[in-house]
């Protein structure tokens, strides 16, 4: 509206003028050496309109002759990239669908329209990814780690390379200058604690650990249960090169960090001296995580012992201690059994059995029917029994199903860290009569006299 308003104006003085110059008609003269030019003031104004139209016209020119190569550069440069952004989508359309040959080409294009930007690298390390070319997913890599804007990343893309051919040593080398050059990464911590576990560095694990868990979390079961790992895993060394008294501070760390690990709780109590510092440690171990290893740990902290001593020990310290859980029974029924306490072995067995009957519980029957009664025929029956039976516990890899009768921090399958726990295996379809004829080999019927 304003605007109009001065055009209005503007051509209201300019009719003004020009009736001015109507009414008042005047004669201009120009004299230049010997010539002389007459005229009115109505041409004199309209050739000097027309003058200064041509200047501006010329300079509008000059402006643009000036400017345009830059111009039409930017043009060109513009469509330059236009493509290459779209190579670029493209291209990670084609890795997220799995497309090789179509990820390469966008690479390529890429590459041509956006010469030296640093997504470019990313899309070829991909793409070479994809083609299981790693050599060149490598170099694209490496070549990241060169440009600050993506050195985060070509790094985290070297560590995967080298977790993936194995060089443990070498992805450790960047995760800890990734770690340098953005401490605190989620990712990166995770990385560098798996690493350390891998190299058994523990001591590095342990303060690894402490930067991720803070707060809430470094009071979390699992966070205090990897810890308890760690202090178990330091203190196996210190053992067998004789330092007992650092391996047991550790391993009384573990098992108060966590009680029902039960490797710490066995090495605390091997290393541990008689007195009531030791009843209660057995106690808080037996309380959280009945064992049998445990259990062998206590015995043998008498080297020397008689089958009744021991059953009295036995009483004494492990069956007062969740008296109705099988491992308590089990413990007790081993014992009454190798001391000849038949009856007290029967009632064990008995109990086990209502409670929870697997395999070992019919082989120790079938042990106290021949040692007893020498009746093989009973025996022969509870052997059998115990074929069909559930499986005694076992540790077991939750990663691969690996079981082992002694618990390791690595699986010997996977290598995974941590991952064996104490429990029965899935029972499968077992037919006692394809193992008939093996038991039956062994144990044959008294013959009659």
């Amino acid at each position: 509206m304003i605007r109009s308003l001065y055009l209005f104006i503007l051509l209201s003085l300019l009719a003004l003028a020009g009736v001015w110059v109507a009414d008042n008609p005047g004669q201009v003269a120009l004299r230049w050496d010997n010539y002389v030019i007459e005229t009115s003031v109505v041409v004199l104004v309209i050739a000097t309109l027309l003058i200064a139209l041509i200047l501006m016209v010329l300079y509008q020119l000059f402006f643009w002759l000036k400017s345009g190569p830059g111009r039409l550069g930017g043009i060109f440069s513009a469509r330059r990239r236009s493509k290459g952004m779209d190579a670029l989508s493209h291209g990670m359309v084609a890795i997220a669908a799995g497309d090789s040959d179509g990820a390469r080409k966008a690479a390529v294009a890429a590459e041509k329209h956006l010469q030296g930007e640093p997504l470019t690298l990313l899309l070829a390390a991909q793409a070479a990814e994809l083609n299981q070319d790693d050599r060149a997913a490598r170099i694209y890599y490496s070549k990241m780690t060169e440009n600050p804007e993506t050195e985060f990343l070509g790094l985290r893309g070297l560590i995967q390379r080298a977790k993936a051919e194995n060089d443990l040593d070498l992805a450790l080398l960047y995760v800890e200058k990734a770690d340098k050059l953005k401490p605190g990464t989620e990712w990166v911590l995770k990385d560098l604690l798996g690493l350390f576990l891998k190299l058994h560095r523990y001591e590095d694990a342990d303060k690894t650990l402490t930067r991720m868990a803070r707060g809430k979390s470094a009071k979390s079961d699992r966070v205090k249960h990897l810890r308890a790992v760690i202090a178990y895993q330091r203190a196996l060394p210190l053992a067998e090169n004789g330092e007992k008294e650092k391996a047991l501070t550790l391993a009384l760390d573990a098992h108060d960090l966590d009680p029902a690990f039960v490797p710490a709780s066995v090495m605390a109590i091997s290393l541990s001296q008689p007195g009531r510092k030791l009843d209660k440690l057995i106690n808080d171990a037996w309380r959280h995580a009945p064992h049998p290893d445990i259990a062998k740990a206590v015995k043998n902290l008498i080297p020397v012992e008689s089958p009744a001593d021991w059953l009295l020990r036995a009483k004494r310290l492990i069956a007062p201690l969740k008296p109705e859980h099988p491992e308590t029974m089990m413990v007790m029924a081993r014992a009454a059994l190798d001391a000849q306490e038949w009856g007290q072995a029967r009632g064990y067995l008995n109990k086990t059995a209502d409670i929870d009957p697997r395999g070992s519980v019919y082989r120790l029957m079938a042990e106290l029917e021949e040692r007893a009664n020498a009746d093989a025929i009973a025996a022969r029956k509870w052997i059998l029994e115990s074929v069909e039976a559930p499986q005694d516990p076992l540790w077991i890899c939750e990663s691969c199903g690996r079981q082992e009768k002694s618990w390791t921090a690595d699986c010997p399958s996977c290598g995974t860290f941590d991952s064996l726990i104490w429990r029965k295996p899935d029972q499968g379809v077992t037919s006692g009569d394809l193992l008939e004829a093996e038991i039956v080999q062994e144990i044959e019927a008294p013959k009659p006299t």
